[in-house]
């Protein structure tokens, strides 16, 4: 225990606050974030349960040739804890994992996570939250706080003799690092983000890289600008740079395309120019035709990519569109009875989206359930709580701006206000507290009916609409979210 953290444990007894006992599920941002807020503000009896054997997240899951994140480093980061030493304007997976990893360590956070140790089940009574673990063993909270992501479990595709191809398939969420692609004949299934990054690495080391298409995407260009050594003296000796970096990187991104995804207008416009500029690099024309959408730019989330036009127009690599009839032994057999043959299958294909908790179990006051609460899809109180579910808070939960957005600015608001309701809870300001239900329901029939005009509902299938064709992101500008979140809107909340 350092010196710090006890100092902060004796100010809070001197002051004659109370302690709260905190879980948190999850240690990728989100969870690092809360974390970090938690230990600065000297709530120190921290439980951190994560099912993986390290932290980061998707940033830990995820390592396939090619990861990047699409949104600037510089904006990826936690704006009060600023990185001097990013080195490209897009980093890679590895680099951004121990950023993370680099937080958690400086905060003290790293100590309180216990790793592969899966929350299987939590049930609210007498005023505590009694976790239960994967190996039986169940702990009790004062404050419970679900930080589990958005795109966690992997979506495998209902192919039909998957299991009988004689090569490699791996999907991109759980990669095998010792998977020898040198000289492979290798299919990518899937073009979203994961597959297009993946392109550009393999036909640098692969005999042939397929593509398998089945619906094209727009995509943004993006220079990835390598920071120099002298860039990085700069911003050591005048840190204000980063943050400089930051909130320029973040005002143009919401202004861009934030605005352009809630409302049609200028930056809409601009973006699908961009898009569309970009695609015209397609030399080939019938090449060209196939990669062009059939809906708005920014209807899907976009893709960010310098590579895959020409990597995808390289001899060695072929783009089908062709659908997928089934597998056998020496490849994929498309409807118009070719096979391609191949050595590795890699499935670019997803996540179950919008998952949050599940499947983890929950059982809130009066024996309601996360089931009931959610059988008509996840819904919650301004992307923090639940009605029903007292002293329970989530860190992107559900209606969170995610698309194309920064998670981790989205986390560092949703995280200290989460905090400011756990600071009066130690003031002894209430014992328990939850959202209520009309406050909900206004917050949830407000946002459907700021929907009509956002991207989404222009003519696509996206991760962003639920069973019914609905939305689930948020339908403001990010300045809005902040906005809502800065204040605790107390008299929204039921206390005990």
């Amino acid at each position: 225990m350092g010196v710090t953290e006890n100092a902060a444990i004796g100010a809070a007894i001197k002051s004659g606050k109370k302690q709260p006992r905190v879980i948190v599920v999850g240690s990728g941002l989100s969870g690092i974030v809360m974390g970090m807020r938690l230990m600065k503000a000297g709530f120190t009896d921290l439980t951190i349960f994560e099912k993986a054997e390290n932290v980061g997240g998707t940033w830990f899951y995820n390592a396939y040739p090619g990861l990047r994140c699409d949104v600037p480093s510089h904006y990826y980061q936690y704006s009060f804890e600023p990185s001097t030493s990013w080195s490209h304007r897009f980093c890679g997976g590895p680099e951004i994992r121990q950023y993370f990893e680099d937080m958690a360590r400086k905060y003290q956070v790293f100590e309180r996570i216990q790793f592969n140790t899966e929350v299987v089940n939590a049930e609210y009574g007498d005023g505590k939250w009694e976790v239960e673990l994967g190996n039986g063993e169940k702990q009790s909270c004062d404050f419970l706080i679900a930080a589990c992501g958005i795109l966690v479990r992997p979506k495998y595709p209902d192919l039909k003799g998957l299991d009988s191809f004689a090569g490699e398939v791996v999907h991109s969420a759980r990669w095998d690092h010792d998977l020898d692609l040198q000289g492979k004949r290798v299919a990518v299934i899937g073009n979203g983000s994961t597959g297009i990054q993946m392109i550009d690495p393999l036909t640098k080391i692969c005999s042939k890289v397929v593509s398998f298409q089945r619906t094209p995407q727009w995509i943004v260009p993006i220079p990835n600008k390598k920071y120099s050594a002298f860039g990085h003296k700069l911003q050591n000796a005048f840190p204000f740079i980063s943050k400089f970096y930051y909130y320029t990187f973040r005002f143009v991104m919401e202004q861009l395309m934030g605005r352009g995804i809630i409302k049609d207008g200028w930056s809409r416009r601009t973006m699908g120019k961009l898009c569309q500029w970009n695609l015209n690099s397609v030399k080939d024309e019938k090449l060209r035709q196939d990669l062009t959408p059939d809906y708005v730019a920014m209807c899907k989330r976009l893709v960010m990519s310098s590579e895959f036009y020409p990597a995808i127009q390289k001899p060695n690599a072929e783009l089908v569109r062709e659908g997928i009839d089934h597998v056998e032994a020496g490849g994929i057999v498309t409807k118009d009875g070719k096979l391609h043959e191949l050595d590795v299958i890699a499935l670019a294909t997803g996540f179950h989206a919008n998952e949050y908790m599940l499947p983890m179990t929950m059982t809130g006051e009066n024996g309601l359930t996360l089931d009931e609460a959610w059988k008509n899809g996840p819904r919650g109180y301004r992307t923090v709580a639940m009605p029903g579910f007292p002293n329970f808070f989530m860190v992107m939960g559900p209606h969170s701006p995610v698309g194309n957005f920064s998670l981790s600015s989205i986390a560092e608001t949703q995280s200290q206000y989460i905090l400011n309701f756990i600071k009066m809870w130690s003031d002894g300001k209430f014992n328990t507290v939850r959202p209520k239900e009309e406050a909900t329901e206004k917050f949830n029939q407000d946002m459907k009916a700021n929907m009509k005009d956002t991207v989404w509902l222009t003519g696509c299938q996206s991760w962003y609409l639920d069973d019914q064709g609905i939305p689930g992101s948020w339908p403001w500008t990010a300045t809005k979210f902040r906005n809502d979140l800065k204040d605790a809107r107390f008299e929204e909340y039921t206390a005990t």
